[in-house]
C-alpha cells in the first residue's frame, strides 16, 4: 500500500481522477441498493405476501453487513483492500440475482442476508481505501464526494425504482444492481490498494465473529417491536460483550480490538456519530409511514419525503470538507451536533403542532445538515488518529458501531410507534399494512395514535441528540493530535 503525501491537488485532478471515480462508483453500489429497495417494499409485500416479514428484508441486511464490516477490517490490513473488494463486488452481483428470483418472502430475506455480507465488504473497503490512498488534507473532499453519491441516489433511486416496479416489477430493482455493480467493478478493479509486504498477517477470528454476531443480533431483536425483546437484547449484549473482552485479550488477531472502540482517542467519535446517525435515521425511516397514515399523503409523495434529509446530509458534507481546510474537526463536529439537535427539536415541534408539510421538510433539512457534517468529519478524524496499518480495523469498527446505532435507532422508533398504536387502539396491524402499501382505510383513532407515536419518536431522537452534544463537547475538550504516519 502506498500514498502520496506531498500533493495538494484536487480529487479530480489528473493524478486522482480515476481513483476518485472508482471510489464513488463503489459507494454507488451500496447507495442505490439501500434506497431503491426501500422504495420497492410495498410491491414486494403485495407480490410475495408474508408482510409481517417485510421489515426483515431491511433489518437482516443491517445485521449481516455490520458483522461483515468488523470481520473484514483485519483482513484489509493484512491481504489488502483490492482482494476484498473483488470478492465483495462479485458476491454482491450474485446475491442481487438471488434476490430478484426469490420465490417467497422467506427466500428473499435469506438472499438479503447474504447480500448484506458483500455490501459490508464493499463499504468497509471503500472507507479504508480513502484513508490509505489519499493524503489527510484530501480525505474530507473524497468523503464529501461520496456523500454526493448518496444525495444524488436519494433523488434518483426512488425515481428509478418507481419506473422499474411499474414496468418489470420489484425484481427489476435487484436486477438493476447488476449493471451498477459491474460498472463499479470495472472502474475500481485495479484501483483499490493492494497489500503491503510489511503488513501484519491476520487469521480469521471465528469465536470473536460469533460473539460479535450475537451482539448485533441482539440489536436486531430490538427492531422487532417488542419491549420484551429490547430487554432480552440488552441482556444478550451484556453477556456477549462480557465474554468478548477476555477473548480479545487472549487472541493475537481479534476481529475488533477493544482499544479501537474504547480508547479516549476514538470512543467519543464513535459515540457521537452512532447517536446522531441512529437517531436521525430512526426518525427518517418511519417518516413515509407517518406522512401516509397520519397526514394523508399519497404513497408516492410519502416515499419522496426521504429526499429532504438525504439532500441536506450530502450538502453539509461538502460544507464540512471546506471548513476542515481552515478549522480542526473537533469544533466542526461540536457545532454540527448543536445544529442537529436544534433541527430535531424543530421536527418534534412540527409533528406535534401538525404544521404545514413544507415546514416539516425544512426541519428535516435542518437536522440532516448537522448529521451529514458529523458523519463525514468523524471518519476523517478517526483516520488521522491511527497508523496506516490500522486503517482497515478502525474504519471497520466505526462502520460497525454506526450500523448498530442505526439498528437500535430504527428499532426504538418502531417500538415507540407500534406500542403507542397498540395501547391506544389495539390495531397495530393496520399500521403494518401501510408498510406493504395497503390502501385500507385508517380510522381516526389509529391516525391519532400513529401521529402521537411518531411524535414520541422524534422526542426520543431529541434526547439522543442531546447526549451527542455532550460527547462532541468532550472531543473539543480532549483534543488529540493527528498521528504523523496516518498521512
Amino acid at each position: 500500500m502506498s500514498m502520496n503525501t506531498d500533493t495538494e491537488e484536487g480529487i479530480f485532478s489528473e493524478q486522482w481522477r480515476s481513483t476518485t471515480i472508482a471510489v464513488m462508483a463503489a459507494v454507488g453500489i451500496v447507495a442505490y441498493n439501500n434506497l431503491a429497495v426501500s422504495a420497492a417494499l410495498p410491491e414486494v409485500g403485495n407480490d410475495l405476501g408474508d408482510v409481517v416479514l417485510l421489515p426483515w428484508t431491511i433489518s437482516v441486511e443491517l445485521l449481516t453487513s455490520g458483522v461483515a464490516m468488523l470481520a473484514v477490517g483485519p483482513l484489509i490490513d493484512s491481504v489488502g483492500a483490492r482482494r476484498i473488494f473483488r470478492v465483495g463486488v462479485m458476491g454482491f452481483i450474485l446475491t442481487s440475482v438471488l434476490c430478484a428470483f426469490a420465490p417467497s418472502m422467506l427466500a428473499l430475506v435469506g438472499a438479503r442476508a447474504l447480500q448484506g455480507v458483500f455490501a459490508g465488504l464493499v463499504m468497509t473497503v471503500v472507507m479504508a481505501a480513502v484513508g490509505i490512498l489519499y493524503p489527510p488534507q484530501t480525505r474530507a473532499k473524497v468523503f464529501a464526494a461520496n456523500a454526493t453519491v448518496w444525495g444524488v441516489t436519494s433523488v434518483a433511486g426512488p425515481t428509478i425504482a418507481a419506473g422499474l416496479v411499474s414496468t418489470v416489477g420489484w425484481q427489476g430493482i435487484f436486477l438493476m444492481n447488476v449493471p451498477v455493480a459491474v460498472i463499479a467493478a470495472v472502474l475500481a478493479w485495479n484501483k483499490m490498494p493492494d497489500s503491503d509486504e510489511h503488513a501484519e498477517q491476520s487469521s480469521v477470528d471465528g469465536r470473536g465473529i460469533a460473539l460479535v454476531t450475537a451482539i448485533t443480533a441482539a440489536a436486531l431483536a430490538t427492531a422487532q417491536g417488542s419491549l420484551t425483546l429490547i430487554a432480552v437484547g440488552v441482556v444478550v449484549t451484556l453477556i456477549a460483550a462480557g465474554l468478548y473482552i477476555p477473548h480479545e485479550r487472549r487472541s493475537a488477531h481479534p476481529v475488533v480490538r477493544i482499544t479501537h472502540i474504547m480508547s479516549p482517542k476514538f470512543r467519543n467519535v464513535h459515540l457521537t456519530s452512532a447517536l446522531v446517525v441512529g437517531a436521525g435515521i430512526g426518525v427518517h425511516a418511519f417518516l413515509p409511514i407517518y406522512l401516509r397514515g397520519a397526514r394523508g399523503l399519497s404513497i408516492a409523495a410519502a416515499a419522496f419525503s426521504i429526499v429532504w434529509m438525504s439532500t441536506a446530509w450530502s450538502m453539509s458534507a461538502f460544507t464540512a470538507s471546506r471548513l476542515q481546510r481552515r478549522y480542526p474537526p473537533e469544533p466542526i463536529i461540536f457545532g454540527a451536533s448543536i445544529n442537529a439537535f436544534c433541527g430535531t427539536i424543530a421536527i418534534t415541534l412540527s409533528v406535534s403542532a401538525e404544521v404545514p408539510i413544507w415546514m416539516l421538510f425544512v426541519s428535516l433539512f435542518w437536522a440532516g445538515s448537522g448529521i451529514g457534517a458529523i458523519s463525514t468529519t468523524g471518519v476523517v478524524m478517526l483516520q488521522s488518529r491511527v497508523n496506516l496499518n490500522e486503517m482497515g480495523r478502525i474504519n471497520a469498527a466505526h462502520q460497525f458501531l454506526r450500523t448498530v446505532g442505526i439498528t437500535y435507532g430504527v428499532g426504538l422508533a418502531g417500538v415507540i410507534i407500534f406500542t403507542t398504536v397498540d395501547r391506544r387502539t389495539g390495531n397495530v396491524e393496520t399500521v403494518r399494512e401501510l408498510l406493504g402499501g395497503e390502501d385500507s382505510a385508517v380510522n381516526q383513532p389509529v391516525i391519532d395514535a400513529l401521529a402521537a407515536g411518531y411524535s414520541y419518536t422524534t422526542f426520543a431522537a431529541v434526547l439522543a441528540m442531546a447526549l451527542a452534544i455532550r460527547s462532541a463537547r468532550a472531543l473539543v475538550r480532549d483534543r488529540v493530535e493527528p498521528v504523523p504516519s496516518a498521512g
